[in-house]
């Protein structure tokens, strides 16, 4: 997929009968799905020559306007381009929002970067997106931006799931408050999070279970308790020398690796403290990921964080925990 940061000496004609869904998209979830899919159905009717893109940011738009109220991700940047890529998408435009980007009116966002950067011939919307200042913009108002300058545009229906509109806000609720049972049905997939293999104090190896700590890169994420989980590692690649126009590719093994994870804030060891650590054990796993990067699925919550009089008893439970765990996978 190319990944596109920067508009300057865009290559529009390489990128010929551009088929377009424009949005947040956090967390990819099953409404999106339905998006990304609208946009592989148009670009077949096109024909050959056709490229399917998503026009999305860096930072998710509330964080920049409303920065003191801050809206916890359910994916990271990287985490999110490598969804879209494993949708199919030749282009990502992955713009930086800022203030002075959101006063661009809804008209002036689609004359100057949909019709003059990128020369768009469909547009497909979800239909709930919102774009330009203060989201002046809509689908209804992207429709007569459309019959006036003459490109097509496609809306995508709400999507039902569970009893109510699958959107990114529902993931987080329920995610935060452990049903991920639910979460899954929304995303399509399992709760996930990336993040970094960083140095942690060594005790889970001193105790016999060592642990890789973990550096989540985006803030949702489950309540405190040990996890049934599946890691694997994956490592995003960045190629090419062109300034803003780079091909962004997803390396990933085949194999993944059965885990347990406590999620919390280790109160045996650390009473009192507020930080929540994510740290899993992978089982019967022999090698270093320190400075790794690792996708993490949370599959179901074993039981919930307990502080411990000893180290043997946690020791203990932890025993118990793997055997869980292993009658699980």
């Amino acid at each position: 997929m190319i990944l596109a940061t920067d508009l300057t000496g865009f290559p529009a004609k390489r990128f010929q009968n551009l088929v377009l869904a424009v949005g947040v998209f956090d967390g990819l979830h099953c409404g999106h799905h339905a998006i990304l899919k609208k946009v592989r159905d148009e670009a077949r009717k096109l024909g050959s020559k056709t490229a399917t893109a998503v026009l999305t940011f860096r930072e998710h738009p509330q964080n920049v306007l409303t920065p003191k109220r801050k809206t916890p991700l359910l994916t990271s940047f990287w985490h999110k381009l490598a969804l879209i890529e494993k949708e199919g998408m030749d282009l990502c435009i992955a713009l930086r929002f800022s203030e002075a980007f959101s006063r661009l009116s809804a008209e002036e966002f689609v004359q100057r970067i949909l019709l003059r950067k990128l020369r768009v011939k469909t547009v497909v919307l979800g239909h709930d997106s919102h774009f330009g200042h203060h989201r002046e913009g809509d689908a209804r108002l992207m429709a007569e931006f459309a019959r006036k300058f003459k490109f097509k545009l496609v809306t995508v229906p709400a999507l039902k799931v569970a009893g109510g509109t699958v959107s990114s806000t529902r993931i987080r609720k329920l995610i935060t408050e452990g049903d991920l049972t639910q979460a899954k049905q929304l995303l399509g997939r399992d709760c996930s999070v990336v993040a970094s293999v960083v140095r942690g104090s060594g005790r889970g190896r001193k105790l016999g279970f060592p642990t890789a700590n973990l550096n989540p890169h985006s803030g949702v994420l489950p309540p405190d308790g040990v996890y049934a989980t599946r890691i694997r590692s994956v490592e995003f690649q960045i190629t090419g020398s062109r300034r803003g126009f780079k091909r962004f590719s997803v390396q990933k093994p085949d194999f993944s690796w059965p885990a347990i994870m406590n999620l919390g804030t280790r109160p045996t060891f650390h009473a009192g403290a507020k930080v929540r650590v994510p740290e899993a054990h992978i089982l019967k796993f022999r090698g270093d990921l320190y400075g790794k990067t690792l996708e993490v699925d949370f599959l179901t919550r074993l039981r919930p964080e307990i502080k411990f009089s000893t180290p043997e008893g946690l020791q203990a439970q932890i025993l118990r925990d793997i055997r869980e765990a292993e009658r699980y996978f």
